[in-house]
């Protein structure tokens, strides 16, 4: 099922979204690569103690303000992924510009 582009929406105020945008740049930190995907972007962090809680945290959060995005985790001792996609029209596009922070492409 595709999704209309009207749906990719964020329910975040301004002021909440900056917290969230200072969240997410403050798990970039242990970015160690990323790569576009079909639908959106795969993401790779240093196995960093306490950094795959965060990142739960901030995947749940994300799910309740823009459900158009799907998130998915794996966790190995080499790397913690994050897996953000999208079945949205222009979904892939929208993804990649909301976590072009994280991308090290």
């Amino acid at each position: 099922m595709i999704v209309p582009d009207r749906d990719l929406v964020c329910s975040l105020t301004a002021a909440d979204y900056r917290d969230r945008e200072k969240a997410w740049r403050k798990v970039g930190a242990y970015v160690t690569g990323s790569t576009t995907i079909p639908g959106g972007l795969r993401v790779s962090f240093a196995p960093t103690r306490g950094l795959a809680g965060s990142l739960t945290e901030l995947v749940r959060l994300e799910g309740e303000c823009c459900a158009w995005m799907a998130f998915a985790m794996s966790e190995t001792s080499e790397a913690i992924g994050l897996t953000i996609t999208s079945n949205a029209v222009d979904g892939d596009r929208a993804v990649r510009e909301a976590f072009a922070g994280l991308a090290r492409i």
